[in-house]
């Protein structure tokens, strides 16, 4: 009697595709396996992008040729697993899901020589899947800032984003640091032993000594570079992988930052960045000629210590509920969860807008402000945008107080038209008007922005999770209506502009 369950209809479909794939690979590397090794190296000529498409031998000897076709398979046998659980897909890296998809075949069918049928499917999908699960793990990641410069307080936080001034980073984390070398040598001369026992010649290991002083050397140089900027930004990422967590990590400290400009402003906040991320570079060096023949040096250096306004905590704690709501935002980035509709626009507008706020070219900032208007105000397309778009921006911004001296619709129109221009071709990147319009288009981004935060949890409350098209409905009446209406039907209250 057969004591495993039956799968269920759905796992059992998934199971049959994985089967076929499963049985193509074996077909596969058969081929390659029965190919002469002249016949296998003028086909590598032939098919130069194929050389790399190996898996591990099941003897841990070398590789196997399989050939692009199974390797593609392989990426749809990883695709198969994620169908089984597709939160574990925010959660891990393709590339992980492949290796791990490839390590079970390899165990189960080439080095068990497993029948390759439907239990053997089934199991090898399991594999993947418990590799991955094993891989998830809760990591903290500490990373580099340049931002503001003295002024309270030390440490402030948006959304699970602590920043914290660097001398009082090091000096919370000192024991850690500590402890995190005896515990990362252990860890090495327990690596070492293990290698010791495999066979590695011992003339060719580490000693105790050295394994201590790899691992403080390692930490040393990497507290060195930190210490050359004035913020380091704390944030946790739950259960992912390695390269994921950090990865997120990283992404919700750029979008940390990026809310930052939202409350503060583009321009007082143009130089704020994380440490590695892709901007202007922090050193710089020139070398010319004079008239005279003779080679002239330059170097500088950009925004290596802090940057922004002196109050700027003064100013980001007037904005303190629209830092709390655009500061949730970042909770699905470090805990990987399904998110509603309405919070991945509200991400979505806020990376468009800190894109935008650091690019220094000045018509890509432009169609980067208005992206995100439009990512948050229009449930759909509609022919005719130009003026529905200026109507929407005057109609919200009204709403809110926001348009006291009547030339919100004039210049979001303005705003528009210039975004189209340059977009379909007619003006040019570099006439001086677009270099003007790029404020106007900052300050209606930002204000809009502001204001969906606040009209943006009314529509959850009285709504639930709208779609497109119950936002674009939304919408209309915001701009026909006002927000009356929708605070009857979410029973909040809205303020208005700081």
């Amino acid at each position: 009697m057969n004591c495993n369950p039956e799968p269920s209809p759905i796992a059992e479909s998934i199971a049959k595709r994985a089967q076929r794939d499963i049985e193509f690979v074996c077909r596969q590397l058969l081929r390659f396996a029965k190919m002469p090794i002249d016949e296998h190296m003028a086909y590598l000529r032939k098919h130069p992008n194929e050389a790399f498409c190996q898996i591990p031998r099941p003897d841990g000897k070398g590789h196997l040729q399989c050939g692009a076709l199974a390797w593609e398979k392989l990426g749809t046998l990883a695709e198969l697993a994620l169908d089984l659980d597709r939160g574990l897909g925010r959660r891990v890296g393709r590339l992980r899901v492949r290796h791990a998809i490839t390590d079970a075949f390899v165990k189960r069918v080439l080095q068990e020589a497993r029948e390759v049928n439907l239990e053997t499917a089934v199991l090898l999908l399991q594999d993947t899947l418990e590799a991955l699960r094993q891989s998830l793990a809760v990591t903290e990641h500490y990373l580099p800032c340049v931002l503001f410069p003295g002024g309270a307080p030390d440490e402030f936080s948006v959304g699970p984003v602590t920043f914290t001034r660097r001398g009082k980073f090091f000096k919370d984390r000192k024991p850690l640091l500590r402890r995190s070398v005896e515990a990362e040598t252990a860890a090495h001369i327990e690596r070492v032993n293990a290698a010791l026992a495999t066979g590695f010649p011992s003339e060719r290991a580490y000693s105790a000594v050295e394994s201590m002083q790899l691992v403080r050397s390692l930490q040393a140089r990497a507290i060195k570079t930190y210490r050359g900027y004035p913020w380091i930004a704390s944030v946790k990422v739950t259960d992912c992988d390695k390269d994921t967590s950090q990865e997120r990590g990283a992404r919700a400290v750029e979008m940390a930052l990026h809310i930052i400009r939202v409350l503060l402003g583009a321009e007082p906040t143009r130089k704020l960045r994380l440490a590695w991320s892709r901007s202007d570079a922090l050193r710089t060096a020139h070398l010319f000629t004079d008239a005279r023949g003779v080679i002239q040096a330059s170097i500088g250096m950009n925004a290596f210590g802090p940057v922004g306004m002196t109050n700027w905590h003064e100013a980001l704690m007037q904005g303190a509920s629209e830092l709390s709501v655009l500061g949730s935002a970042l909770t699905p980035i470090v805990d990987p969860v399904e998110i509603h509709h309405l919070h991945q626009r509200l991400i979505d507008a806020i990376n468009w807008f800190g894109d935008a706020a650091m690019d220094s070219n000045a018509p890509s900032s432009i169609v980067k402000y208005v992206s995100a208007i439009e990512r948050l105000f229009f449930g759909k397309f509609e022919s005719g945008r130009t003026k529905i778009f200026a109507d929407r921006v005057k109609g919200v911004l009204d709403a809110f107080g926001c348009d006291e001296d009547r030339r919100v619709y004039e210049q979001a129109l303005a705003v528009y038209k210039t975004r189209s221009a340059l977009v379909h071709g007619a003006q040019s990147p570099s006439d001086d008007e677009v270099r003007e319009m790029v404020y106007l288009a900052a300050a209606l981004s930002r204000l809009c922005l502001l204001c969906s935060a606040q009209f943006y949890p009314m529509m959850l409350q009285a709504f639930g999770n709208p779609d497109p098209a119950k936002l674009e409905e939304g919408m209309k009446r915001i701009s026909c209506e006002g927000l009356d209406w929708l605070e009857e039907a979410s029973g909040c209250l809205t303020s208005v502009k700081r």
